[in-house]
């Protein structure tokens, strides 16, 4: 998945950390301040708030808006973690003034580089249901309790509607108009499609990994929010 995003990063970051901006043509402003926005609704669904000087874990961190994000709202530290080096690079570039972050490059399946027990908080948004397994998911689901502290939060996103993770056919025009690059390329990828998370099986998995879930907002639709929380 890493190369996958790498070339995403090289072809239009921030078009494909936030589809709804304009394709080659992106609103950068917009960028950051939905960001902002799609955090403050992840918090709000969860029942949860990122506490003053706390450490927060970013998942799948892209550029870091939510990174960006979470400082502003008063976290201490982010650990800002994502598989693709490429999207790391510039996330650097665009947040150096923030000072409160340690980006880690991923390995695809684990959130290993993160120190066990250091995190107060962890989010994710718009990052797992593009991961093809729904396995992988539940691996991370896994490594939540590892990172998290005692009573600490985790409020992610994932796909519960496996309705949406297929391609759809095109026309002619539309596949030429992809080819010659004024549409997005790698959308029929399953790293682009992913997954969706049967709700029962993350029930056990997270249980077994120390975690209880609190809440769940958006059953059955592709913008699920889930909050769990470290015993």
């Amino acid at each position: 998945m890493g190369e996958f995003w790498d070339e995403r990063a090289r072809e239009d970051a921030f078009f494909f950390v936030d589809n709804r901006l304009d394709y080659r043509n992106p609103n950068v402003e917009r960028f950051w301040a939905n960001g902002e926005v799609d955090l403050r609704q992840l918090l709000d669904a969860a029942g949860v708030a990122i506490a003053p000087g706390s450490t927060v874990v970013d998942v799948g961190c892209g550029l870091g808006r939510l990174t960006r994000a979470a400082v502003k709202l008063g976290a201490g530290r982010v650990i800002a973690i994502d598989v693709s080096a490429e999207m790391l690079e510039r996330a650097r570039e665009y947040n150096d003034e923030l000072g409160k972050v340690t980006w880690v490059q991923g390995d695809d399946t684990s959130l290993a580089g993160i120190s066990d027990g250091v995190a107060d908080a962890l989010i994710s948004h718009v990052v797992f249901q593009h991961i093809p397994d729904p396995q992988i998911t539940l691996g991370y689901v896994r490594e939540m309790g590892r990172v998290l502290k005692p009573r600490a939060w985790a409020a992610f996103q994932v796909s519960n509607d496996p309705g949406i993770h297929h391609a759809r056919d095109e026309s002619l025009r539309r596949r030429m108009s992809r080819m010659l690059g004024r549409e997005p390329k790698g959308v029929k990828d399953p790293a682009w499609l992913g997954s969706a998370l049967d709700l029962d099986e993350l029930s056990r998995v997270a249980g077994a990994a120390g975690l209880d879930i609190e809440r769940i907002e958006g059953a059955g639709t592709q913008f699920c929010m889930v909050c769990l929380r470290r015993r």
